[in-house]
């Protein structure tokens, strides 16, 4: 087979790697891997499958991360989304942009330099199968395992799509913290010609949801943008017309950034809603940042060597696996377009899938003097 970045995602788009299964993509990357001389632990926790594969045998280990699995393709797609199709160089498939396109570019830079370059440090791949949904058997079980087995990373480049502009000319140096969070306004059930008299506690739940939408949490800082909250369902599941429900439901999500911890801003949160309302938190992750001044440098410098500018940097964008990876090594995101992630007909353009592939290349090249 000819291994080239193009050969590469053709063969992860036919695995149908729907969430959290890994469609045999994970068996296909070993084999590849593995053909160069990476050792390879497939690491299965649960339904979900994982990957570490590693070559040399140096404390010095600059590794490759990624998830193999997609999201279901819903939509109205012009092509089969398991089937990579070409149109006036852009290629289609389910996962082209997030992020089977930039993995198979990031898998034929490591093959191209193991397999015509001498080096003295190491390379690693760490891959899972379940990053859509992020269940404790995935990324978090792997980086565990590394731990358990002292196995030492020096950086981190994780392939994700995270780029607001052109592919590969942005560094996300970390993550917000997101929080869902789920209201429940109480009342009395009413019949709707008695609300003058007892009240209806939906106008007094709307008007709350507006007063939070309205909150100018902070002003961001240099890493972060200012927090955000957005409200993503209203609902009384009340088909009555003329009856006042008992209950009314929202779901709000905020990505917060590192003015405040998960627990300062529950806190908060707690003192803006009146006593008929409950709340139950879900989070998601503390806003970080990931990547040392170095390593921030070393990869920004390593880009502009090849398209010739300054790349991009923040931390916005939605969770990753930087938030399992940060707990043993630096990290950072390089990868496709955010805008092309999950949607119908998905694809990445030959072009960015090239510049991916050369700039991967070049920053595996630039290790061996970080």
């Amino acid at each position: 087979m000819n291994h080239t970045h193009f050969e590469i995602l053709k063969k992860l788009v036919s695995c149908e790697s729907i969430t959290p299964n890994d469609g045999n993509s994970i068996d296909y990357i070993a084999d590849l891997l593995n053909s160069i001389g990476f050792c390879c632990q497939k690491l299965q926790y649960g339904d979900v499958t994982n990957l570490y594969a590693k070559i040399g045998d140096s404390s010095r280990n600059i590794c490759f991360a990624g998830h193999v699995d997609v999201v279901p393709p819903h939509g109205n797609w012009a092509t089969n989304p398991f089937e990579l199709c070409e149109n006036e160089g852009m290629l289609y498939g389910r996962g082209t942009n997030d992020m089977k396109g930039p993995l198979s570019s990031a898998l034929f830079a490591i093959y191209d330099f193991v397999t015509n370059n001498h080096f003295d440090f190491s390379i690693s791949v760490l891959l899972t199968s379940d990053e859509e949904v992020m269940t404790s058997d995935g990324m978090l079980s792997a980086v565990n395992f590394l731990q358990n087995q002292n196995e030492k990373i020096t950086c981190c480049i994780l392939c994700e799509s995270c780029s607001p502009e052109s592919a590969g000319e942005h560094i996300k140096t970390g993550c917000r913290g997101s929080m869902n969070i789920d209201l429940t306004s109480k009342g009395k059930q009413l019949h709707v010609v008695n609300s003058k008299d007892c009240g209806n506690h939906i106008h007094e739940f709307v008007a709350c949801l507006a007063k939070l939408q309205a909150i100018d949490f902070d002003h961001g800082n240099e890493h972060f943008s200012p927090s955000n909250l957005e409200i993503t369902s209203i609902d009384t599941a009340n088909p009555t017309r003329n009856l006042i429900p008992a209950e009314s439901c929202a779901k709000l999500n905020i990505r917060f950034n590192n003015e405040w911890s998960t627990n300062t801003m529950q806190q908060f949160i707690k003192q803006q809603l009146p006593n008929n309302i409950d709340v139950a938190f879900q989070t998601f992750g503390e806003a970080f940042v990931g990547a040392s001044e170095r390593l921030i440098s070393f990869c920004s410098e390593s880009i502009k060597q090849i398209t010739k500018k300054k790349p991009t940097f923040g931390t916005s964008g939605g969770n990753s696996d930087a938030l399992s990876i940060k707990k043993i090594t630096d990290v950072v995101e390089i990868g496709s377009k955010l805008s092309g992630a999950h949607i119908a007909n998905e694809c990445i353009s030959k072009k960015d899938l090239t510049k991916l592939y050369v700039i991967y290349l070049n920053i595996i090249k630039n290790f061996a003097s970080f």
